[in-house]
């Protein structure tokens, strides 16, 4: 992501911060209900407990209480660009760990059994194919067991100028040069789709 489009994120997300404050609009969610069924679907990649999860684009950081209900011996690290969202996050949720850093430039060597990510690569920029080739190989990095990711479908009535619409095909040939073991749902009532990267054979 290049310096012009990294400020323009960080304008819409903490322009919708100052306005909305703690609330699912500020990240970009029409509701609770539908932040929630994404949560649903990116954590079904596997049984979670017992787990170290990396939220990708974590915004307030939320997807943590949920996987502290659902699974047990979680251990959380949510990473988002804005240090304003960090900051929330780490008001609501002191046990959790977080960072205000982007994957593609820091060096932190950072590990996790898995990497969870909602809505971070909806947002536009140049060259958005090849932005998404890096952040999938990034994710792949970080983690040792799985990605869970989801994308805005091409398969829509009609698009905004600032979103990016992925072809769930052209997601799966992406998915498939990092590793064999690829898995796409596009099978929720969103206009959307979640792919699943797997390091291993998933039983």
């Amino acid at each position: 992501m290049n310096t012009e489009d990294r400020k323009k994120l960080l304008e819409l997300y903490e322009g919708r911060y100052a306005q909305f404050g703690y609330d699912v609009r500020t990240v970009g969610w029409k509701d609770s209900e539908t932040q929630r069924l994404r949560f649903d679907v990116l954590s079904e990649i596997a049984d979670l407990s017992g787990s170290s999860i990396c939220d990708l684009g974590c915004g307030f950081g939320d997807l943590y209480p949920y996987l502290l209900l659902k699974f047990r011996n979680i251990k959380y690290t949510g990473i988002d660009l804005s240090e304003k969202l960090i900051e929330e996050a780490k008001r609501r949720y002191p046990d959790a760990a977080f960072r205000a850093e982007d994957i593609l430039q820091c060096s932190s060597g950072m590990k996790a059994d898995y990497v969870l990510s909602s809505g971070a690569l909806s947002f536009k920029v140049q060259n958005h194919e090849d932005y998404v080739r890096k952040m999938l190989e990034a994710m792949m990095v970080i983690s040792t067991r799985g990605v869970a990711v989801n994308f805005l479908s091409s398969y829509v009535d009609y698009e905004l100028d600032k979103n990016f619409h992925f072809s769930p095909e052209e997601a799966f040939t992406m998915g498939c040069r990092l590793t064999r073991y690829v898995t796409i749902r596009h099978d929720y009532p969103l206009y959307e789709f979640t792919m699943y990267l797997y390091h291993n054979a998933h039983e």
